[in-house]
């Protein structure tokens, strides 16, 4: 007897084994490739025109008194268009408690109180330099569910469990709705959204509208032009576990009544069209970009041109068409580390690039952890991450596992991949400029001072916090930054020439540093640095970076320019560099750094301007290229030694010792100057 119910107890046990095996490496749900993609064909969704000395006129689409104060030749604006406040349902239970007038009122200057341990003293920071624009972009998908959970009263979901939770803080309470997010077709929790969801969509409008009017009380439509203030939210797709989240940002406060989510609009087609019919086309003086970040974590998925493949060829060129016409910027540096490159990508021709792991988060060879969620049954597993292969995408989603890492997944080799594309099909889906911002979860945008930064979030505000070891998670303490600052080249500080600016990508990324960086395209003398009027030239004669020109059959010049920060603690420019990206007559993908200005200073300290007139002597107009321009700073300590530094011995936290980097140069990166090829 014993013996009969040991070998059924055996069999029993394979049997839960294979069905775990199974069940686990069976993925759940399948893309409908049938599905209808909306092709973006509103007039505010076509092409931007480029030419040399063109400049478009700025019109304004909401009702302002006009700048007393104008620059016909641009001024550098520096803002952060991606902040987190109590709103924000990761962000509350971690202790943040300001909201988006709160965040506001920071970005201008005032002082504001941050999240400290229980007994500790009470804690304020405040910006030594305000900032000229920002947009509070809370996460959409939670706007909802965090109202109800922290206002006794106004629902009945605020007794449920899941909000009882929320409130008690900490990683169970951030868990408990943005764990959902990590699903492939995430749903809403019924306790706390009621009968068909309608609780929580009550409440996403109330808080909607409080964030649209925090907007709008923070702007300043008089004549002085002192602050703009953008409406926006944070759609937080983390499909698998991995980042595929994306910032919308409006042009004014005439918006749809609802932000969209990843819960509504689980597919990014789904959620450029909706964009499209909701703003572009049923609101008139509507319109809107989306702006992907932290595309370092997302698996290979971020910018996966084999994303549709299945669809028919109508809907793949649609969607081809939505993300040129939506992703006009994209953020090349934050918190969660640095997307612009990486070495060692086999299907990139490219020497080493010394910048190229800037603050890199993910490594490839490096030990890590691979979520799939994706299946019936979760789980976990060790991976050494590699170089994602075509065996790494699933058929049934489309979707890239195993916690892969792809050229895709950085800027670079995105705008390589844009161009591979164009050729195949003439239209670049992956043609976006850059811009850097924070993610602040504490809502401080712009605090990017690397000797006084104080985390991205509550558990962050104490040196020995941020200090703490280092995961890919949530929580990523020593292997995080102060993030960086988004800069705009624009004629003045409204709405609408900010705006402007964006879709037309003339648009700049630092690592948080405000060095103003020039770039242009054009016919130049070599010695225009030396004219007084070099810029007003530099416009009439060329056209600035994000533009888009046919190629260029006769010779033609790059002017890079660049302005040290001001601020007293910066250091100044050591170098500027030209980053060309181009495929070979094989299609081969490839890119060059071309280093053509260095400082002049015997010090250390740099210049306070760098400029030079550069001709790419090998540039072939037959070829599909692009050009864009990276400056560097003189060497400076990362916050993880300047803070520690500043300390006398004895006051210094254990953390202090550590393997991270001890110096670092600030960047700033330029949105690229694209070259079509001539049609054979």
């Amino acid at each position: 007897m014993n013996k009969k119910w040991f070998k059924y107890t055996v069999l029993f046990l394979i049997l839960i084994i294979a069905a775990y095996f199974l069940l686990s490496r069976t993925t759940r749900y399948s893309i409908d490739r049938s599905e209808v993609i909306i092709s973006p064909d509103s007039i505010k969704s076509q092409a931007e025109h480029y030419a040399f000395g063109y400049q478009p006129e700025l019109k304004y689409s909401e009702e302002r008194s006009p700048c007393i104060v104008q620059y016909p030749l641009k001024k550098a604006y520096y803002g952060d268009l991606h902040v987190h406040t109590a709103v924000s349902a990761d962000a509350y239970p971690d202790g943040t408690r300001t909201y988006p007038d709160d965040a506001y009122r920071y970005a201008k200057g005032a002082p504001i109180a941050l999240p400290v341990p229980e007994g500790s003293p009470p804690l304020s920071v405040q910006l030594d330099r305000p900032l000229d624009f920002v947009a509070v972009t809370d996460h959409s998908e939670t706007m909802g569910e965090g109202y109800i959970c922290r206002n006794e009263g106004k629902f009945p979901g605020y007794s449920s469990k899941a909000c009882k939770t929320f409130r008690q803080g900490g990683q169970p309470g951030m868990r408990i709705f943005l764990t959902e997010m990590a699903r492939m077709r995430p749903k809403r929790n019924r306790s706390v959204c009621g009968e068909n969801n309608q609780d929580c969509e009550e409440a996403t409008r109330i808080v909607w509208r409080e964030m649209i009017e925090s907007a709008e009380k923070a702007y300043d439509k008089t004549e002085n032009c002192s602050f703009t203030s953008f409406v926006g939210y944070e759609y937080t797709r983390t499909s698998n576990n991995n980042h595929l989240h994306r910032n919308t940002i409006f042009n004014n406060a005439s918006v749809p009544d609802l932000p969209a989510t990843f819960i509504g609009y689980p597919d990014l087609h789904s959620l450029l069209g909706k964009l499209e019919t909701s703003c572009r086309q049923d609101i008139e003086t509507c319109d809107v970009i989306s702006i992907p970040h932290n595309s370092n974590l997302s698996g290979g998925n971020a910018f996966n041109q084999k994303a549709l493949q299945g669809f028919s060829q109508e809907a793949q060129q649609a969607h081809r068409k939505q993300r040129n016409a939506f992703d006009r910027l994209a953020e090349i540096t934050q918190h969660k580390g640095t997307s612009e490159c990486q070495n060692g990508f086999i299907d990139i021709l490219s020497d080493e690039d010394e910048y190229c792991n800037y603050e890199a988060i993910r490594k490839l060879g490096k030990l890590d952890k691979a979520i799939d969620l994706s299946t019936y049954i979760p789980r976990m597993y060790d991976v050494i991450t590699k170089e994602c292969e075509a065996d790494d995408m699933d058929p049934k989603d489309n979707f890239y596992k195993g916690n892969c890492l792809s050229s895709h997944d950085f800027l670079r080799g995105a705008l390589l991949e844009g161009l591979h594309v164009e050729d195949h099909h003439h239209v670049n889906p992956f043609e976006f400029g850059f811009i850097g911002s924070s993610d602040t979860h504490l809502s401080t945008p712009g605090q990017t001072n690397e000797a006084n930064w104080s985390g991205h979030i509550a558990d962050e505000t104490t040196l020995a916090d941020r200090l703490g070891e280092s995961i890919l998670a949530r929580y990523n303490k020593r292997s995080s930054n102060p993030g960086g600052l988004a800069g705009l080249w624009a004629v003045e500080n409204s709405r609408d020439a900010l705006f402007q600016s964006m879709k037309r990508r003339e648009a700049f990324g630092t690592s948080g540093t405000r060095i103003s960086p020039r770039f242009f395209v054009g016919r130049y003398p070599p010695n225009l640095c030396e004219e007084k009027n070099w810029l007003a030239l530099a416009y009439q004669n060329g056209t600035p970076m994000g533009s888009k020109l046919p190629p260029q059959t006769e010779g033609f010049q790059m002017l890079a320019q660049a302005t040290r920060d001001p601020h007293p603690s910066a250091k100044g420019l050591e170098k500027l560099q030209i980053v060309k990206g181009w495929l070979d007559q094989s299609g081969q993908k490839r890119v060059k750094v071309m280093e053509i200005a260095t400082m002049e200073r015997a010090d250390s300290e740099g210049d306070d301007v760098l400029c030079a007139v550069y001709t790419d002597s090998d540039y072939d107009p037959s070829l599909n290229t692009y050009y864009y321009l990276r400056v560097a700073e003189a060497e400076s300590n990362r916050w993880s030694s300047a803070q520690c530094e500043a300390l006398p011995i004895h006051e210094r936290p254990k953390g202090c010792k550590n393997d991270s980097l001890k110096k670092i140069r600030e960047l700033a990166w330029t949105s690229p100057i694209w070259l079509t090829p001539m049609q054979p």
